[in-house]
């Protein structure tokens, strides 16, 4: 899942000039300093400068070598041997601690002793 990120600042060329277009790209590039940026300019027809700011991300060996592993990590939990042992784990740790500070079953019900129809 490759997302890149886009900023959009938007200019009236009749207020703003391109020397002070060149400023406020300088200073938003200033702002992500570790980050690869590409910018485009455009000027649509109803004088309009239209910055867009594409971020890329960094593609190195090592972040593909983690996502691989990440992958490998959850194929293995999605065997049905191991999710059935991993369920009854849980079951049996929730139930201890359940009875660990309550003194009581979990899922039971209280004793009332009492009768009240609908």
């Amino acid at each position: 899942m490759n997302r890149t990120k886009y900023l959009e600042y938007y200019m009236d060329s009749k207020i703003y000039s391109k020397n002070e277009v060149q400023k406020s790209i300088d200073e938003t590039k200033k702002e992500f300093p570790n980050r690869q940026i590409d910018v485009q300019v455009h000027l649509n027809k109803f004088g309009v400068y239209i910055i867009t700011f594409t971020f890329n991300k960094k593609n190195s060996f090592i972040r593909k070598i983690f996502i691989k592993l990440k992958f490998r990590k959850k194929n293995n939990l999605l065997l049905t041997e191991n999710t059935k042992k991993s369920k009854k784990l849980k079951e049996n740790k929730v139930q201890k601690r359940f009875e660990k500070y309550n003194n009581k079953v979990y899922g039971q019900y209280k004793a009332t002793h009492t009768y009240k129809p609908y």
